[in-house]
């Protein structure tokens, strides 16, 4: 009968460890707010992308907590473009804090969905022991066993902290925002980590920025507490250790484990081609800001509104044309050009609208799913061009450019893709055409003079939303495919570094005006909750104590 027993215990030991190895996911993107209220309150909001693989996630998604000094201000679940308020369990247990939230129908393999937790936090600014006159806090984002796409942290610090050498902060950050409240924001980012990567952060300031905070000896005896708990956490991580064992000669596929499990509606198939170029730079991708702004300088000039007379210099002549689909980013960058060559800080409005636009139309939807789906268009173009006759590769260019310039490596797909197929002879056979009025910036071959014959009506209609119902075009300087491939590369790397001069000035512009949400009202933050998963709290740079808890679903 005790053997019996010991077997039944074990079987009911490894049946979650089972049932959780077959469900397998990706996090494409963790974003974490923390944001220090002067009260000495927290508010912590996650916005969490998980597409799941293999395996259903049908009970809950369960997010961890710091401490049990929490309360739930919102939880969402968005499903089918509708965000609802989603059933939650507060779980508060001797030394397990988490949020359960059961989601409206199960996640099968293959989907994606979105959840919204929101939480204030209790007791979570410690005495820091080891800078006197400051207080801090030690923060470590929530951690998965698996690949994590991107991870980005903002600590926004309390009204009033200015940038001193009283801030303290480890590791380095990765940009110091402030906020157009005035208040400091330090930003972490990491990409392509591995499964259960921990970014480990601390930050300590002057403490006269707070109401209250936990003092040092209610810090010391919550330590004891911690030290008690590490105890009782090595003893699972033993029992663990085993069971792990037992399910490795049970079955002998590579663990799949389970976890928490966000964004719904895949992939977003309605973005304009300067919308998925900055998406791309969200992402990390190396796309400049010049390049975007060219991108709506050419959709622009294709609904006949402004004319790029010259790149270098850079003059631009807005059209007495009207369109009746612009975007908002787009009628910005026209009142930019009132006073003819737009200015910076007119630009950085540019950026701004785009930036809001883009969060909008991708809210709820894969980020990295729709990034791949746009860069299968692309590469279906630069197909296309590739495989047509030698006579019509420029006029599939001319078509589709907007969309290739969102390619990172746009100048040299352009040369590859142009000349793909085609003998010696005839990339450098002279080849004609027409071209858009409007648009010869880009046709004109940079270096000597080049005749432009006088404009012509083409021969079809174009009636499209309020566009003229003609533009004037004029036939292409006669050149080959090779020098018409540099000449393309080389007018929208003009016009991209005309248009912007000094990268690094107007990037530090964009990051002062261009900030993560933060609701002002205490039952409105946005995203995703905390989990300070592994905690020991007493950091470089700030001594303080928390409690962890790790997340996962059922």
């Amino acid at each position: 009968m005790r053997y019996l027993c010991l077997v039944v215990l074990l079987l009911l030991m490894i049946a979650p460890i089972m049932a959780s190895a077959q469900i397998s996911y990706e996090v494409e993107d963790e974003s974490v707010i923390l944001e220090i209220d002067e009260s000495g309150d927290v508010f912590l909001s996650y916005n969490l992308t998980i597409h799941v693989t293999s395996g259903t996630i049908a009970r809950y998604v369960a997010i961890g907590m710091p401490n049990s000094r929490f309360d739930v201000l919102k939880a969402l679940e968005i499903r089918n473009g509708e965000a609802k308020e989603v059933e939650y369990e507060k779980v508060v247990e001797e030394s397990y804090y988490a949020v359960k939230m059961h989601p409206t129908a199960p996640i099968n393999a293959g989907e994606s969905r979105t959840y919204h937790l929101e939480v204030v936090l209790k007791d979570f600014i410690y005495e820091d022991s080891t800078n006197p006159g400051n207080v801090g806090l030690r923060f470590i984002p929530s951690w998965f066993d698996a690949r994590v796409r991107a991870l980005r942290l903002w600590i926004i610090l309390p009204p009033g902290v200015d940038n001193s050498n009283k801030v303290k902060n480890q590791p380095d950050y990765d940009n110091l925002i402030t906020l157009e409240d005035g208040r400091l924001a330090l930003y972490w980012e990491r990409y392509d980590l591995p499964p259960s990567y921990e970014l480990d952060v601390g930050v300590s300031f002057p403490k006269e920025y707070v109401k209250s905070y936990v003092k040092g000896s209610e810090g010391n005896d919550l330590l004891s507490a911690v030290a008690g708990l590490i105890f009782l956490g090595v003893l699972v991580f033993s029992i663990s250790f085993v069971v792990s064992i037992v399910k490795s000669l049970i079955e002998k596929s590579v663990y799949k484990p389970p976890e928490v499990s966000v964004e719904s509606l895949g992939v977003n198939k309605n973005l304009r081609p300067p919308e998925v170029a900055y998406l791309k730079k969200l992402e990390g991708r190396e796309i400049s800001y010049g390049r975007i702004l060219a991108t709506i300088a050419l959709e622009l000039s294709n609904k006949g509104l402004i004319r790029v007379k010259s790149v270098e210099p850079l003059d631009i002549e807005k059209l007495n044309n009207s369109s009746s689909q612009l975007r908002a980013y787009e009628k910005v960058f026209l009142d930019c050009l009132n006073g003819g060559t737009p200015s910076e800080d007119c630009l950085v409005n540019v950026i701004k609208s785009l930036h809001s636009r883009v969060n909008r139309e991708i809210s709820g939807y894969s980020r990295l799913g729709t990034i791949a789906h746009y860069e299968k268009l692309v590469n279906s173009i630069w197909k296309e061009i590739s495989q047509a006759p030698m006579e019509k590769r420029l006029e599939i260019l001319k078509e589709n450019l907007p969309w290739l310039l969102t390619d990172e490596n746009f100048e040299r797909n352009l040369k590859k893709y142009l000349k793909e197929g085609l003998s010696p002879d005839q990339i450098s056979r002279p080849i004609g055409g027409t071209w858009p009025l409007e648009d010869t910036w880009i046709w004109i071959p940079r270096g000597g003079t080049i005749y432009i014959p006088l404009p012509r009506e083409p021969a079809r209609p174009r009636d499209v939303g309020g566009r003229p119902e003609a533009r004037p075009e004029v036939e292409a300087p006669v050149i080959s495919i090779e020098k018409a491939a540099d000449s393309i590369a080389r007018s929208i790397e003009g016009f991209s570094s005309s248009i912007v001069r000094n990268m690094e000035d107007f990037s530090n512009k964009i990051a002062r005006t261009i900030t993560p949400e933060r609701p002002r009202g205490s039952s409105k933050r946005h995203t995703l909750s905390c989990a300070c998963v592994s905690c020991a709290c007493a950091c470089a740079c700030v001594s303080c104590a928390c409690a962890c808890a790790g997340g996962g679903v059922r």
